[in-house]
């Protein structure tokens, strides 16, 4: 199974050639995907930004289409322990939680910024 980062979600919305051709690729015609909490966060933060009335709305309901992994016991967990260990190479807290996440349900991560996400120990990553 794959989880979609924000970069993702967001081409995905806006209907870019590439992004849609690799959601096709990894899903088919099935329309069953995961994202996790932290990335519906930045997203809505994004729709707050837009400053459209409608926006909010909008962003909750094109959420609902995905299957949210949440911030759970084990999860934090290993986002403490990434934290600890990654301290002199930090990707920022809201990516160490959104890799803590994809690891611990056995996700692999689509994301356009593969660079920054390989620092992460055993998280496989995909781009598109």
């Amino acid at each position: 199974m794959v989880c979609l980062d924000t970069d993702f979600l967001i081409d995905l919305d806006r209907k870019d050639d590439k992004a849609v051709r690799k959601m096709q690729q990894l899903y088919g015609n099935n329309e069953f995907a995961n994202t996790t909490i932290i990335n519906a966060a930045e997203y809505f933060a994004g729709s707050y930004k837009s400053g459209r009335t409608d926006a909010i709305e909008r962003a909750r309901e094109y959420i609902r289409d995905f299957s949210v992994l949440t911030l759970d016991e084990e999860s934090a967990l290993l986002w403490g322990r990434l934290y600890s260990e990654l301290r002199s190479s930090s990707i920022g807290d809201r990516d160490l939680f959104i890799a803590s996440i994809a690891l611990k349900n056995g996700e692999t991560l689509v994301t356009r910024n593969v660079k920054h996400f390989e620092r992460v120990p055993g998280l496989k990553v995909e781009s598109w």
